[in-house]
Parts: C-alpha cells; sequence; structure tokens
C-alpha cells in the first residue's frame, strides 16, 4: 500500500520549469553581459511553435535568427529614459541537457546599469509555473533577481 501511494504522488509531481542566468557588468566594454542556461527540450519545443519543421538546436539551418528573435522579445533591458534595448546576440553552446545563450546589452556613454531594469519573460507563456532567477553582478556585489508571471520585470539597482 505504502509503494502504491509513493507511485501515485510521484506520478502527480509538477516538473520544475526554470531558467538560470549570470549577468555581469563589464565596465571595458559598458555592457551587460548575460549568460542563460536554458533546457534545450523546452527551447526546441518553443521554437517549434507554429512551425511545419520541429526545430534541432544543433541542425536547424535559421536556429540562431529564431533564437535572436525570440530572445528580443522575452529578454530585454530598460532604460531610465524607457528605451527598451533588445540582446546583443553573442554566441551559444548546445548541450544534450542544457544549452548557454550569450548576449549582451551594451550602453551608452553615462548610462549605468544601476539605472535600468530587466525584463525575463522566457517561457512565461509556455510552462505553468515557470520562474526564472538571474544572479546581476557589478564588480563585487552580486544581487540574485527572480522573475515570475507576476513579477516580470526587476530593478538592476537597489
Amino acid at each position: 500500500m505504502a509503494g502504491l501511494l509513493a507511485a501515485s504522488s510521484i506520478s502527480r509531481a509538477h516538473p520544475v520549469h526554470a531558467t538560470f542566468s549570470e549577468a555581469a557588468w563589464n565596465p571595458i566594454t559598458k555592457s551587460i553581459e548575460v549568460a542563460l542556461r536554458i533546457r534545450s527540450v523546452d527551447l526546441e519545443k518553443t521554437l517549434s511553435k507554429g512551425r511545419a519543421k520541429a526545430v534541432d538546436l544543433k541542425k536547424s539551418q535559421d536556429v540562431d535568427s529564431l533564437i535572436r528573435a525570440y530572445l528580443e522579445g522575452n529578454f530585454t533591458l530598460t532604460l531610465p529614459d524607457k528605451k527598451i534595448l533588445k540582446p546583443k546576440w553573442s554566441d551559444k553552446e548546445v548541450g544534450l541537457i542544457n544549452t548557454w545563450l550569450y548576449f549582451e546589452f551594451p550602453l551608452e556613454k553615462g548610462q549605468l546599469p544601476a539605472n535600468c531594469s530587466m525584463s525575463n519573460t522566457v517561457f512565461f507563456n509556455d510552462f505553468k509555473g515557470q520562474k526564472n532567477v538571474t544572479e546581476f553582478r557589478v564588480e563585487s556585489s552580486r544581487k540574485i533577481l527572480t522573475f515570475t508571471s507576476d513579477q516580470k520585470t526587476q530593478p538592476l539597482g537597489g
């Protein structure tokens, strides 16, 4: 009986849907550099929506442009004047379980990250209970930002 109850509770377990990213201010390039860890299967599923052929992160020809377009709509930086910066794509590393996406937000002269806000809605439209966490660093200080469907934007300063 105990085994049956354990099996029953396991079968109803809700999968955890979360992404993790590291964002760091680079004072030399005046850019916030981001490394986003994302489940490969989730990214392929999301990018495949509405397409005739499923997206394969390693084989699809236009995968980088699909990722860029997705990030532009789901991971942004808002400047103090309310201008929204889209990420500048760098590269990706596709692994069996996780994929790392690399991009940055170059700031113009005089702009500081502490005056900006970050928005991260990756997978919010795809998975119930999605949570995204970003560790933001400026020199030796760090701040953990948590993004949920109720809190899609977080200030970098403060």
